[in-house]
């Protein structure tokens, strides 16, 4: 395959949008709508693009005069979308991907069903088998940082749709990322609203990192050349789940509503099923689970890049509700 990059073909048009023919099953199909533009600007495609890091990876590509951005929902396009956005509804699982994916230079792989795993992998083996059909130049992955460490079953997905984009037979890179700093706001913010305090097993580890600088960094990775497995990626810090507690409930301006207890008050004594100083008794699996944050499994074990905004920082601007 040339090194050089493909001109910009042909707009694919959102199906539904235009007066698309009917393919199999009945279902729309894109249409075809010759434009002018510059010949040198790459086509990227965002899968996942309204989720919470796909609507940051559309944002920053919208409107760069060097990429031509099609972003891939199952869910329909905004109410008011960014009119330099080729917007696609599409279900990866079931809809043809020929037209989805005609022209295209880039994948960005951002899809991740609520299903399960077996949903996923099947969903991402058909987008990079259509890839390959349509000579895609780069496929651009997103992992979790110790997907290959933590016995969740969501990493285990994660490690099997690594080893399908290894063997797909395309040019790709991987990058494995650290949980948001929304996710844990969420993690610490739950027990807020229940009328009695909460344990939270406060010694967990997290080295979360905000939603723009990955989708920056991911944007940076697909305008390069593929990497294989690229850096791993986190925030600037690593935080107890304890000190992100204390972060954001000063932040919220709510009564601490929380009980820190450390994970070995919820391992069993010899000979006693419930854990210790009165713990209730942690479902199977969970305490290999818990030990792997508590060992801090989820932050960078080798090359990496890391962002520059804390936690704090993007409390102060995202401030929790009810402040």
């Amino acid at each position: 395959m040339s090194t050089e990059l493909r001109g910009r073909r042909p707009r694919v048009a959102s199906p539904g949008l235009g007066s698309g023919r009917r393919g199999r099953a009945g279902l729309r199909r894109p249409t075809i709508e010759p434009v002018s533009a510059d010949p040198s600007a790459r086509c990227i495609l965002v899968t996942g693009a309204t989720g919470t890091l796909g609507r940051q990876v559309v944002a920053q590509l919208a409107g760069r005069p060097d990429v031509v951005c099609r972003a891939l929902s199952r869910r329909p396009q905004p109410a008011e979308p960014d009119r330099t956005v080729e917007w696609l509804a599409a279900d990866l699982l079931g809809d043809p991907l020929e037209s989805v994916l005609d022209g295209v230079d880039t994948v960005i792989h951002l899809a991740s069903g609520k299903g399960s795993g077996d949903a996923d992998v099947q969903a991402t083996g058909r987008l990079l088998d259509a890839a390959r059909a349509a000579e895609v130049r780069h496929v651009v992955v997103i992992s979790i940082i110790g997907c290959d460490r933590i016995p969740l079953p969501f990493y285990a997905t994660k490690q099997r749709i690594e080893a399908l984009v290894e063997a797909a037979g395309v040019p790709w890179s991987i990058v494995r990322v650290a949980q948001f700093h929304s996710f844990v706001a969420r993690l610490v913010s739950a027990p807020a609203g229940l009328p009695l305090p909460s344990p939270i097993v406060a010694d967990l580890r997290f080295q979360s990192i905000d939603e723009a600088e990955a989708a920056a960094f991911l944007i940076e990775v697909a305008l390069g050349p593929p990497l294989g497995r690229g850096p791993e990626l986190a925030g600037p810090e690593v935080l107890t789940l304890g000190q992100a507690a204390a972060s954001w409930f000063a932040a919220s301006g709510r009564p601490w509503r929380l009980i820190p207890i450390p994970l070995s008050a919820l391992t069993p004594a010899p000979g006693d099923a419930s854990g210790r100083a009165g713990a209730p008794p942690a479902a199977p699996g969970t305490l290999e689970i818990l030990a792997g944050y508590q060992a801090a499994w989820n932050t960078p074990q080798g090359q990496r890049r890391l962002g520059a905004i804390t936690f704090a920082d993007w409390l102060t601007a995202h401030p929790p509700v009810g402040r």
